[in-house]
């Protein structure tokens, strides 16, 4: 009896929704060159259209390779779409290894695999590594498809790199293979709550080890209508807090080594926070908001101090009289010290 191989790497890859990009999704990845056993574990989210058949097309086609997890309940929750997918399928990946991509999402070198791969083997101080990718903008605004990273990407990200400002983003999804075991047993249960994947995932990993990067362009993301991307809103207040939520629970799982860091970007997040209840003609808390982003951020500029209390902690008119009475003051006093 043949010994069994178990994959060395498994490509995740999370669907909903993707009836008319899936195929090209699963081609590229079917079609990629390896000296080693790569499986392809599926979880199709209950799409109401034709992805589920598409992906059951392919795992009858391909039986050696493809995985399919056809779910009966979307995995999802309103708070966090998308997450228990990403989550109950990594749980049923076998691979040391694992890429994790979107069903809308492609790759465009078939040696994407083996190369990250051997990256890793060579690197084992490594906790993951990621490569170029093509931003394709498919939604509407007629931008130009550009590069991800720029000539001078630093090859080596460590925990600092993700922490410089909120929202830091420069590595693709489909991009990134990392090392299963640096996640243990399970996510930490507040990773199941947190509207983002990519950013706590990568600190987390970043951690452990340094994320390196590889300058060929071997995949493509797309930013479309129907994407992920577009269902998260600076105006929204569970949004913002969901993310404020995020950053806490990473400084804390991080042995708070990071919190002179976290803390002026969660000060970026009660920024926002401000800004919604000003919106809404909530001024107190507004204000109350506005003096937490300024304890957190500790303004290093007493411009930055400036805008915030002009912007939104001195109501306008007030502004407006200040400045009138300062410009009395001065033109007094110069008066008097010029006679």
């Amino acid at each position: 009896m043949s010994e069994i191989i178990k994959p060395e790497v498994s490509i995740l890859v999370t669907v909903y929704n993707h009836e008319h990009f899936l195929r090209e999704c699963l081609d590229s990845l079917v079609n990629q060159v390896t000296n080693f056993k790569f499986e392809i574990v599926i979880g199709e989210d209950c799409s109401p259209d034709s992805s589920r058949s598409i992906v059951i097309e392919y795992a009858n086609k391909y039986p050696d390779i493809i995985v399919p997890l056809l779910y009966e309940v979307n995995q999802g929750s309103k708070k966090c779409p998308g997450k228990g997918n990403f989550v109950n399928t990594f749980y049923q990946c076998k691979g040391r290894y694992i890429v994790h991509i979107e069903g809308d999402d492609y790759l465009i070198n078939n040696n994407k695999l083996q190369m990250e791969y051997d990256f890793l083997e060579q690197n084992p101080e490594a906790s993951a590594c990621f490569h170029n990718a093509i931003m394709a903008y498919e939604d509407g605004s007629g931008r130009p498809n550009e590069n991800i990273n720029p000539p001078d990407q630093k090859d080596k990200i460590y925990p600092e790199d993700l922490l410089t400002k909120k929202e830091v983003w420069f590595m693709a999804t489909a991009s990134v293979m990392f090392r299963r075991h640096l996640i243990g047993e399970k996510f930490p249960d507040w990773f199941l709550l947190s509207k983002s994947g990519d950013i706590p995932l990568y600190l987390l990993l970043s951690s452990k080890g340094y994320i390196g990067y590889l300058p060929e362009v071997m995949c493509v993301y797309r930013r479309h209508l129907g994407g992920m991307s577009y269902t998260d809103s600076n105006l929204d207040e569970v949004f913002i807090k969901n993310r404020m939520f995020m950053y806490s629970n990473v400084d804390k799982e991080l042995g708070y080594k990071y919190t002179h860091l976290i803390k002026p970007i969660l000060g970026e997040y009660y920024l926002l926070l401000t800004n919604v209840f000003k919106i809404r003609n909530q001024y107190f808390q507004s204000i109350y908001f506005a003096f937490i982003s300024l304890y957190l951020s500790r303004p290093n500029s007493s411009k930055h101090l400036k805008d915030v209390l002009q912007t939104f902690i001195i109501p306008y008119g007030l502004m407006k009289v200040y400045a009138n009475v300062k410009w009395k003051i001065e033109t007094l006093f110069g008066k008097k010290g010029s006679q």
